[in-house]
């Protein structure tokens, strides 16, 4: 087993002290610590020493050691624009930031609007997350990578219709008009999934749909119509299969005739 120096094993006992106060000092203490090897004499490694010593998973550790690197180039980039903006008080906080890769300068205007958003204030997690979407999405702005007639999936955004499938009727920047059975809805790119279907497929995607509209025009459907043309929405594939063509074709016949 490796041995410390004195030096060493002082330097350790002063970092673990460190690590128990607040998260900035916590993760630079860390970092030291896992790079110094502080933790050879008694543990054959870091995440070891970690879970044994502190009681941290090393998804907490990396957390913490990102979260305290962060903390400094947000410190640094006030301090070279001027600025008096609170600094962060929580390693949660921190996380959309470097969950994002944002570089040094990124990290800090995103901290900067974040506070502008706060009032001036400390911002909370989903005001910094929220802060982080508006600034990339500004200086990054998305490409609409949908299609009009292009069959997809409704991952969400729209209340009730969570992976059903539609139709893109209309393309935007960053949103599309799209089609539903019986309803039309604007989603954002970031809420819909395509299901690349071959050609022959989305045509038969959009007969499928044809024969759910004219349904739901026809007035009001009892329940098991209704429960029916509900779970035809959330198909992913284009055939029916025999049972669902035989009951669709009961409620044209019901219905329509």
């Amino acid at each position: 087993m490796y041995v410390l120096s004195p030096q060493e094993a002082e330097l350790r006992d002063k970092l673990e002290h460190q690590v128990r106060t607040g998260f900035v000092l916590r993760g630079q203490a860390l970092r030291m610590i896992k790079r110094l090897g502080l933790y050879r004499d008694r543990f054959d490694n870091f995440e070891s020493y970690c879970e044994s010593v502190f009681g941290f998973t090393m998804l907490y550790i990396e957390r913490c050691m990102t979260a305290a690197e962060t903390y400094f180039l947000i410190e640094e980039y006030l301090k070279t624009q001027g600025l008096n903006d609170p600094k962060p008080t929580k390693q949660k906080q921190l996380r959309p930031i470097f969950q994002a890769h944002l570089s040094p300068i990124e990290a800090g205007e995103v901290w900067v609007m974040a506070v502008e958003i706060a009032q001036g204030q400390v911002p909370s997690y989903s005001i910094v997350k929220s802060a982080v979407k508006a600034y990339l999405k500004q200086k990054y702005p998305p490409v609409n990578p949908f299609s009009i007639g292009e069959i997809c999936r409704i991952k969400s955004g729209v209340p009730g219709k969570q992976n059903c499938w539609c139709v893109v009727a209309e393309v935007s920047q960053d949103e599309c008009v799209v089609d539903t059975w019986d309803d039309r809805f604007v989603v954002s790119v970031d809420d819909l999934m395509p299901m690349k279907f071959t050609s022959q497929e989305s045509e038969q995607m959009l007969d499928l749909g044809a024969r759910m509209t004219a349904l739901s025009e026809v007035g009001e459907l009892d329940e098991a119509a209704t429960w029916l043309l509900k779970g035809l929405e959330k198909l992913n594939r284009s055939q029916l299969n025999s049972l669902e063509e035989r009951l669709l074709m009961v409620l044209e016949e019901v219905y329509l005739d």
